[in-house]
């Protein structure tokens, strides 16, 4: 009884992250249109006022940028738990192409642990 439970409940987290983690990537892509548009809009904005509508541009560049880690993080985590039973941390960390995400995600999870 308790090997039934102890798999339903991880399939049910496993399907929480995989939903997630889709959801996450709709978004990412949403960013991305968005980044084309700005892009288009961009065309028209005065040549002296473009450097700063392009700095604003950049932040959603990372915003769809920071979505993705998290997502390839999230997708990781489901893909151990499927596997395994158990989230691989470590592992799912280090899917993260953004230094800067995977090391705040480290540093939070370590201080859950402490």
């Amino acid at each position: 009884m308790t090997v039934t439970l102890e798999k339903t409940q991880t399939t049910s987290m496993v399907d929480v992250l995989e939903a997630l983690s889709a959801e996450m990537s709709i978004a990412a892509v949403s960013c991305g249109h968005l980044d084309g548009a700005l892009g288009q809009i961009l065309e028209e904005v005065p040549m002296e006022s473009r450097m700063k509508v392009m700095q604003e541009l950049h932040m959603v560049d990372m915003l769809a940028q920071h979505i993705t880690a998290i997502t390839d993080f999230t997708a990781g985590l489901a893909q151990s738990m499927a596997a395994t039973g158990a989230p691989d941390v470590h592992g799912s960390l280090s899917r993260i192409t953004l230094g800067d995400v995977a090391n705040r995600l480290r540093e939070n999870l370590a201080k859950g642990q402490a």
